[in-house]
């Protein structure tokens, strides 16, 4: 797309207790090379110094969320936009960007009239060296797709997309508030709902591997003890997702996967052990879903 050819388009970030990183993602996105664009951070009820780190960046618009939880966060940007907004971008707020992301973004969307969401890929930059046993593209997305494409399913995730508002508002669709980050809570899987509800059966996605993000990943989210509680929250979301049809098959998978996990540890062999350990503890999220989500 040529710059002289420019709809509005607003990059919202959605962030909690990430100053720092939200610094570094705000220094890039000021250098954005497109002539119509704007900035809103959602502060989703931060103690640290966010509101500060804001405040020294003069084009970038504030707004306080209260709500604690990734999903009211990401609503209430959707609220923020105004009518002249013609495309949401969405960034998480330890990311950083390109200065032509715009422009590679809306390219994708010259493709087809049909798209309704654009996503591009996830490279990760490690605060230090990964550990041998994490698995290398938890923390990637879609990095071994090429070039540029119109797909029928997701191709996006929330931390690095581009929305048609248009369509958003035409179907009024909201993130679901039950899924999602909130504080110390690792649901997921918000987005990839939302997503497939925008798209629905006449939209598409496009993919641009040339709208790349780049995701830094601090090495507290690095750890076995990190991982096992995302794991474990991957199996709730699995349950909160797909119901009972989830809960009974994971169910009947525990006890096998379990003795594969006892079996695996007599060949000390760790990564294979840190993998079927995973795999336990993401069935043993889903089995005691029904009762986690009832009580919260």
């Amino acid at each position: 797309m040529k710059k002289t050819d420019c709809p509005k388009v607003v990059i919202g970030v959605c962030t909690y207790n990430r100053c720092k990183d939200l610094r570094r993602l705000l220094q890039s996105l000021i250098k954005l090379d497109y002539p119509n664009f704007e900035i809103i951070v959602v502060d989703n009820n931060s103690t640290d110094q966010t509101a500060q780190i804001v405040s020294g960046f003069e084009k970038v618009k504030y707004v306080f969320e209260e709500k604690q939880g990734l999903a009211y966060a990401r609503n209430c940007l959707l609220n923020k936009c105004g009518k002249d907004t013609e495309y949401l971008g969405m960034l998480d707020d330890d990311e950083t960007v390109k200065e032509d992301w715009i422009l590679r973004m809306l390219d994708c969307f010259q493709l087809d009239e049909r798209i309704a969401v654009v996503g591009g890929p996830y490279i990760p930059c490690f605060e230090i060296t990964p550990p041998a046993w994490m698995p290398y593209d938890f923390h990637a997305f879609n990095l071994n797709v090429r070039g540029i494409g119109v797909y029928s399913v997701r191709m996006a995730a929330g931390g690095n997309v581009m929305l048609r508002m248009d369509i958003v508002k035409s179907k009024k669709i909201l993130f679901d508030y039950t899924l999602g980050y909130n504080g110390n809570v690792l649901l997921s899987g918000e987005d990839n709902e939302f997503f497939c509800k925008v798209m629905g059966k006449v939209h598409l996605c496009g993919f641009t591997e040339f709208a790349p993000v780049k995701h830094y990943i601090a090495k507290e989210r690095m750890t076995v003890k990190w991982f096992t509680r995302r794991y474990f929250y991957e199996g709730i979301t699995q349950y909160h997702r797909f119901g009972i049809s989830e809960y009974l098959k994971n169910f009947l998978q525990l006890p096998l996967r379990i003795v594969r996990l006892c079996l695996v540890i007599f060949t000390f062999d760790k990564e294979k052990i840190v993998a079927r350990f995973f795999k336990v503890v993401m069935n043993i999220g889903t089995v005691l879903a029904p009762l986690i989500l009832t009580v919260r």
